[in-house]
């Protein structure tokens, strides 16, 4: 199976930062600066305004700005280089209006409203720090109350996943699957997406309730109302899997929420609902066992450990090995940032 290079939204190197002066610790230092500028011009759809060649004035009268302020804020943004400067106008850099244009098939405007909600979350590294406890204002948690705050994850985790389902979808294991279980299927747009490349394909996304509303959303989407259904779980809860099983189980992007114990169990349950001659299937951002490299997982795990009172990112080669214990032979492949694991059987090796 060879790997495949989607379009990815990240084009970061998966180098460790180098710092080799004052100068580069200074900078670290002040770049939330740059990210509350980015974060305040996407709340104000600010990029929608200068699709076309702007002045200030103009700008500060539709957005309620005064006027000379306006001048500073897109001349820092012209500095940033989101924007051209053009005598007195301001209009959108090609990243700006690819990506930043909230009519763009390719805005990403949900993934940073995302980031900007996490920001209350930062300053208070030392209570996470010092706490074996859920805080009130980690993920599961807050979604319990802040709708915003869901919708907009729901949102960006959409955004996020497109690249993955554009490979999920077209592998060969659903040619024939009749029945796929989503296992913290969230938004579902996975299953919905293999459920409309396979019309024989019937499936259920598991999940807790906080996600049904997003999950029953895009199968009405879909128009899958009759194939696709939303089953209430607790993926830890081992007793709701006996009597279950499909074809294909997909984990798609859900472990870095678990400890190493329960993704260890999780997986286990997992693989007593394949039926004979079916697939796992796990997606996880690519993790080297040095838990450092590349540098962009993890700066991902530290993102989970402050947003959820569980949450790491775990290596790939040990999520391999863990499936490797319940019978699956499995090939890895590459996904831009992620790897794909894909769990077949070994003959005569049941777990």
């Amino acid at each position: 199976m060879t790997a495949q290079k989607p379009t990815t939204i990240y084009e970061h190197a998966d180098e460790v930062t180098a710092l080799n002066s004052v100068v580069d610790l200074v900078k670290l230092s002040d770049q939330y600066r740059q990210s509350a500028i980015l974060h305040f011009a996407v709340a104000q759809k600010l990029f929608d305004h200068t699709a076309l060649p702007t002045g200030a004035q103009a700008i500060s009268e539709q957005l309620g700005w005064v006027a000379n302020k306006a001048k500073i804020f897109l001349n820092g943004l012209v500095a940033l280089g989101l924007l051209r400067k053009t005598a007195d106008t301001y209009t959108n850099q090609p990243l700006a209006q690819r990506f930043l244009v909230s009519s763009s098939v390719e805005f990403i405007g949900p993934i940073i409203a995302h980031q900007r909600l996490q920001w209350q979350n930062w300053p208070r590294l030392g209570e996470i720090l010092g706490s074996a406890e859920s805080m009130d204002f980690q993920q599961e948690n807050r979604f319990k109350h802040d709708i915003a705050a869901r919708d907009a994850f729901n949102d960006a985790m959409v955004r996020f996943s497109q690249p993955m389902v554009d490979v999920l979808k077209e592998l060969p294991v659903f040619d024939t699957a009749k029945k796929v279980i989503d296992l913290a299927g969230g938004h579902g747009t996975y299953i919905a997406e293999i459920a409309r490349r396979h019309p024989q394909v019937q499936g259920e996304i598991w999940d807790l309730a906080a996600t049904r509303q997003a999950a029953e959303s895009t199968v009405a989407k879909y128009q899958l109302a009759g194939r696709l259904t939303f089953k209430e779980r607790n993926l830890l809860d081992l007793a709701r899997y006996q009597g279950e099983g499909a074809d294909v189980i997909m984990v798609n992007d859900c472990l870095h929420y678990f400890t190493r114990e329960e993704t260890r169990a999780l997986l286990g349950s997992a693989a007593q609902l394949v039926n004979d001659g079916g697939s796992l299937l796990v997606l996880s951002m690519t993790l080297d066992n040095d838990e450092i490299h590349p540098a962009l997982s993890a700066d991902f795990s530290l993102h989970m450990m402050v947003n959820t009172v569980h949450g790491e990112l775990h290596p790939t080669p040990w999520i391999a090995e863990q499936m490797a214990a319940q019978g699956f032979e499995v090939h890895q492949q590459s996904i831009g940032r992620y790897s794909l694991l894909i769990g077949r059987r070994t003959e005569g090796r049941a777990a």
